[in-house]
């Protein structure tokens, strides 16, 4: 692990007194400023300097076995794994091998008590391949972590016990029972999110805390320290709604979780992420490396936490310490 804070020195103050003035004067001259300072220097963001992403490349499809109990479908899961022992997402395709259409019900199990959390039915064509996604949605938001099992159901079974919504063609992330006899395709150890520098690293304390003290404004994130070009991840996915390079913030970029409705911002990145505005991206994905661009001393990721409605939507940023800890224990 990486000790020690940082030493920030006195210029910080003098850049944040240099940019107010900078701002003064554009609007004197009558342009328009910069964007003033918020959590690692950022508020409503003004976009200076971008370049084209690079996403990481799409893992393979899921090779297609007969299902032991259910001949007329194939099926294949692929898991995205975000450490040893468990994964963020699971996606199943399939394909219906029957000389007529069929009532195909695929349910995600928690094994701890016997519950579909979320279910899809659908009514399937032969020979259509179906995909099925699923990353954490359950009733009231995020599922919990724990183990889970994809399941399958047909025909009449499939709507024998369906959960409110799970109509043909819908899904419902309502908790009920699953069909009798369905059959279990895959079980998997889930995580609803991950620690996002993946390398040996610490907490900044003093100045690199939550709150502290900075010209004109507070320290809104918590600073992770930790060696320049250590990978970094999505620790909750979502979509992607800024991507872009601030004067203070470096190469920063924000990732808006839609089943809780918080944001998380990551800044400081040495180069631009590799994630593009508007992208969906899985927890635990890759989306650039440690920097210190931008008004940073040392390289570190600073790192924010934004309650729903999220990043400048009308959320608020709370001190992500807590939540980092935690993430950091798994």
């Amino acid at each position: 692990m990486l000790r020690g804070t940082r030493v920030r020195p006195a210029t910080k103050t003098t850049l944040a007194m240099l940019a107010a003035a900078a701002a003064i004067l554009a609007l004197a001259a009558g342009s328009a400023p910069a964007a003033m300072t918020g959590g690692a220097g950022m508020s409503t963001p003004v976009p200076t300097r971008a370049a084209a992403p690079t996403a990481p490349a799409a893992p393979p499809p899921p090779a297609l076995s007969p299902v032991a109990s259910l001949p007329q479908i194939s099926a294949g899961v692929a898991l995205r794994t975000v450490s040893r022992h468990a994964v963020s997402s699971a996606t199943l395709v399939y394909v219906s091998h029957a000389s007529r259409p069929l009532q195909v019900r695929v349910d995600v199990v928690r094994l701890a008590d016997g519950t579909s959390v979320f279910s899809v039915q659908r009514t399937v064509a032969p020979g259509v391949q179906q995909t099925f996604r699923w990353n954490g949605r359950a009733r009231g938001g995020l599922a919990l972590d724990g183990r889970y099992q994809l399941r399958i159901a047909l025909g009449d079974t499939a709507g024998a016990s369906s959960a409110p919504g799970a109509t043909p063609g819908g899904a419902s992330a309502q908790a009920a029972a699953p069909p009798p006899g369905s059959t279990p395709i895959r079980s998997f150890t889930f995580v609803g999110a991950v620690f996002p520098v993946r390398g040996p690293h610490s907490f900044g304390t003093g100045a690199d805390a939550f709150g502290a003290g900075r010209a004109g404004h507070i320290h809104q994130g918590q600073d992770v320290l930790a060696r320049c070009g250590t990978p970094l991840v999505a620790a909750r996915g979502g979509v992607v709604i800024q991507r872009t390079f601030q004067s203070l913030a470096g190469n920063y970029v924000v990732i808006q979780d839609p089943l809780t409705g918080m944001s998380n911002v990551y800044a400081h990145l040495r180069t631009p992420a590799i994630v593009r505005r508007g992208q969906r991206v899985d927890t635990g994905q890759p989306i650039g490396v440690v920097g210190e661009t931008g008004d940073a001393v040392g390289c570190h990721l600073h790192f924010e936490l934004w309650t729903a409605p999220g990043w400048y939507r009308g959320g608020q940023p709370i001190d992500p310490l807590p939540t980092l800890q935690s993430w950091d224990h798994r």
